[in-house]
């Protein structure tokens, strides 16, 4: 087993910990809450924009512009099914629990592709791997999209819970003995930077008066310096 294989399994696990224990990573409503998200936006933004777009671009010889009906399906098809799931749960209690195993799958799914996505970039270099690392990690550790949110006084079942969080490394562990070809792996980045698109400016960027606007430029400029260096000064 090489080190970028050993890698991969090492941050599939990591972030499958920062998914199980998200709730602990999560600040009450107020100034110190508008303050981490707006820097956890700032420092998203940034890699979305200035990293991951170009990179998903770049890598998709293969798929061309149709790289950006995935980064639409991406987007679209994970606003909907949260719409789905808060609606319905709100008009028809009585249906909670198929709700919440919907609810169960459709994160599943995308932490198990997050795992293939992160064994490539993982063999394809370290510093990519890392980066990818930051936005899912935030987005684990911070997002609203849990099962007690959605399903408001539900308490998460332990093995559901459990099963969510093992997804990116069983992602990683599949990529281990599958080979992904270069356009389907393509494919899951513009879908997976599609729905992180999403996340970050629904949940990530306080609406009108709140929010620190000075944490979310702070995020945004250090990883513009981070990536200048990157990029212009080692090269």
């Amino acid at each position: 087993m090489n080190e970028a294989t050993v890698l991969s399994l090492i941050l599939g696990l990591i972030l499958g910990v920062i998914h199980f224990f998200s709730g602990k990573f999560k600040p009450e409503e107020g100034e110190k809450h508008y303050r981490i998200f707006s820097f956890a936006a700032g420092i998203s933004t940034a890699y979305l924009f200035l990293y991951l777009f170009p990179h998903t671009y770049e890598a998709a010889t293969h798929l061309k512009s149709a790289v950006f009906i995935f980064l639409l399906l991406g987007f679209a098809l994970y606003h909907l099914s949260e719409k789905f799931l808060y609606q319905h749960t709100m008009q028809d209690r009585s249906a909670s629990t198929k709700l919440q195993k919907l609810h169960t799958i459709v994160f599943f799914i995308y932490h198990f592709m997050v795992g293939l996505v992160l064994y490539e970039k993982s063999h394809s270099s370290t510093l990519e791997a890392l980066l990818f690392l930051v936005p899912v990690g935030i987005h684990a550790a911070l997002s609203t999209a849990s099962l007690s949110e959605i399903h408001g006084e539900f308490k998460e079942v332990l093995g559901l819970k459990m099963l969510v969080s093992s997804s990116f490394l069983m992602g990683v562990i599949l990529a281990l003995f599958i080979h992904i070809p270069p356009t389907v792996n393509n494919i899951l980045v513009s879908f997976i930077a599609g729905i992180l698109l999403y996340i970050f400016v629904k949940e990530f960027l306080p609406e009108k008066k709140e929010g620190q606007p000075v944490f979310f430029v702070i995020g945004v400029v250090l990883f513009f310096i981070f990536f200048y260096i990157h990029r212009y000064a080692i090269n």
